[in-house]
């Protein structure tokens, strides 16, 4: 479980869906209408070749946030913000908003350090070091949002867990692990099974609860490829944020500037580093 602080800071961040169920989520059932069209094998090289043909995102984004703000107690803030997201992979990301032409809020991450900034009220920056102690005082890693983003490999271990069926309009994909004993979920994708794109994919927490739900709403062709252009995002912790992010004027081949991942604290911001906060109860 993840502290109700760490929750609140997620919910500064990002936006709005449909509620699915908490806690572990049973395997899917197979179709009773016949044998599968194409074993896990074809669906995961073919998932893969298209997750690598996307190395750069550069687009404007429209933002919708729905999060809790802690005060009052169950008193929540709904925002809709104009700004850019930028992908660099495999390991860089960045993403801002404004309102009325004044930045409220970025995102970003390098291959060193995570950072999240919120004006309004706080003025603060949280940030920390990737791998390192911080990173497990949020309800998600950064790897989790490039998850979220469908722009993952799969690369299963001969040894892994993972339970394939079929579907009538999806393949569905459970990776599981073991914990107290029993097999639980630990990643779960949908592909559709006419387009072999991830429509949905669901995290999960070493206990099989449920962190995050990502719903890939609407590819649009960019180039050569298909581009997820709207999502619809839901992060569990104490508190549920929720976030529907609409992606335009997108290109696959204008590298985004280097220097937007590069770390600063915002003038006038607080830093609070939290690999330096005390240690987190399990």
């Amino acid at each position: 479980m993840r502290s109700a602080a760490t929750a609140a800071v997620l919910g500064m961040v990002l936006a709005a869906g449909c509620g699915p169920m908490r806690g572990p989520a049973a395997p899917p059932a197979a179709a009773p209408w016949g044998a599968m069209r194409l074993g896990p094998g074809q669906v995961m090289a073919e998932h893969n070749a298209w997750a690598d043909s996307i190395q750069h995102i550069w687009a404007r984004a429209a933002v919708m946030l729905n999060f809790p703000t802690g005060d009052p107690k169950d008193s929540r803030i709904k925002a809709d913000l104009e700004g850019h997201l930028f992908l660099d992979r495999p390991d860089h990301l960045y993403v801002h908003g404004e309102v009325l032409g004044q930045e409220v809020f970025s995102m970003g991450m390098n291959e060193d350090r995570f950072w999240l900034w919120i004006r309004p009220r706080v003025n603060t920056v949280w940030t920390w070091s990737r791998g390192g102690p911080g990173e497990r005082r949020f309800v998600v890693t950064p790897d989790d949002l490039l998850t979220a983003l469908g722009l993952f490999r799969i690369d299963l271990d001969p040894a892994a867990q993972a339970v394939f069926v079929a579907q009538e309009r999806h393949y569905v994909l459970s990776e599981e692990r073991t914990f107290a004993g029993l097999r639980v979920p630990c990643r779960r994708v949908w592909f559709d099974r006419g387009t072999l794109r991830p429509v949905r994919v669901d995290l999960f927490d070493e206990t099989g609860r449920r962190i995050l739900l990502a719903e890939l709403l609407r590819y649009d062709r960019v180039g050569a490829a298909d581009v997820c252009t709207v999502y619809r995002v839901r992060f569990y912790g104490d508190d549920e944020v929720d976030l529907v992010l609409r992606l335009s004027a997108v290109s696959l081949d204008k590298r985004p500037n280097p220097k937007v991942f590069e770390y600063r604290v915002p003038p006038g911001a607080k830093e609070e580093d939290l690999d330096k906060a005390p240690h987190p109860e399990p």
